[in-house]
């Protein structure tokens, strides 16, 4: 084997490993606002991953806009523009996403910052699926509110609780039902 295929190799490696341990990290230690602890935001990643485009978009916006011999620097400027659009649409993302699973409810805003409250009676649909090894829960209410989300980064217990008594009974749990004291976070698990 050759140096190359072998660095190439322990890279990949190293990157899984890295990858794999922060999504246990996150789900270890989720992000919450410090203002309203039952608030999950997304994890601290999306934010350094926006201030890293946002400066290496405004260092490229510099010399492209200060290159004055070179023969088209048109796309090189619009290439700045677009890494900087895209650290902006990261940090706002950042700024404006949370879920707060509650006992009876789940509160969240989007990424435009549109809030909303979805009782559990309010779910017309749910459905959850596996995608590239990621557990995803989708929820829509009769109003036509959507949320989706990976359940290995978010720990969202009450909500996955009023879907598996949603599942045994055939009905959503009314108001004060359902309580973390009265039965275990795995009791309707099948």
């Amino acid at each position: 084997m050759s140096a190359a295929l072998v660095i190439k190799l322990l890279i990949i490696v190293f990157v899984s490993v890295a990858l794999a341990g922060g999504v246990w990290w996150m789900r270890k230690h989720p992000n919450r606002s410090k203002k309203y602890p039952e608030q999950l935001r997304m994890p601290k990643i999306v934010p350094i991953v926006g201030w890293l485009f946002l400066g290496v978009g405004l260092l490229m916006g510099l010399v492209a806009f200060s290159l004055d011999d070179a023969r088209d620097p048109v796309g090189f400027r619009i290439a700045s523009a677009a890494i900087v659009l895209g650290g902006l649409v990261f940090l706002i993302m950042y700024h404006n996403w949370y879920v707060a699973p509650r006992a009876d409810e789940v509160a969240f805003r989007g990424l435009l910052g549109k809030e909303h409250v979805l009782p559990y009676h309010d779910i017309a649909e749910y459905r959850r699926l596996e995608m590239n090894r990621q557990p995803l829960l989708t929820i829509k209410s009769i109003h036509g509110v959507k949320l989706s989300l990976n359940t290995r980064i978010y720990d969202m217990t009450p909500l996955l609780r009023a879907i598996d008594f949603h599942q045994a009974t055939g009905r959503w749990p009314g108001r004060g039902e359902l309580t973390p004291a009265q039965f275990g976070a795995d009791q309707f698990r099948k």
